[in-house]
């Protein structure tokens, strides 16, 4: 894992989290005040690399350091000609960002791994929305 100073991708990941960080929460802070995010508390993860042969499927999962939350995420690929991927779950987890892919290509091998964007809070579970009838 390696710390990244990303201010405005920062911003944009923890507006975009709706609501699954807690830790800028103004409750959570002394004297009720929200803390203003700091790039430094933010962490970048990488999953293994999976490579792929032509027909494989594989599962690469990039995960959070203790006491952050995934704010946003996805896949990178790399491979020698034309990407001939077709990614089946590209989802954050409890603890980071999962991703599951198949090479359908019949030339090049394909190597792809999950990404994530960590910020400081605790998971939390987003509100349920009522059903509202007329």
């Amino acid at each position: 894992m390696k710390r990244l100073a990303l201010p405005a991708l920062v911003t944009v990941a923890v507006l975009a989290s709706g609501g699954t960080a807690t830790a800028l929460d103004a409750a959570d802070q002394p004297g009720g005040e929200a803390a203003v995010p700091r790039a430094e508390d933010y962490t970048w993860a990488e999953g293994r690399h999976a490579v792929l042969a032509p027909g494989q499927a594989g599962t690469s999962e990039a995960q959070c350091p203790p006491g952050q939350v995934p704010t946003g995420g996805g896949y990178n690929v790399f491979d020698g000609g034309g990407i001939d991927l077709m990614v089946s779950t590209n989802s954050p987890t409890t603890d980071g960002w999962r991703a599951v892919a198949r090479n359908t290509g019949s030339a090049h091998t394909v190597e792809f791994w999950a990404v994530v964007l960590c910020a400081p809070g605790t998971q939390t579970r987003s509100p349920r929305l009522a059903l509202v009838t007329r």
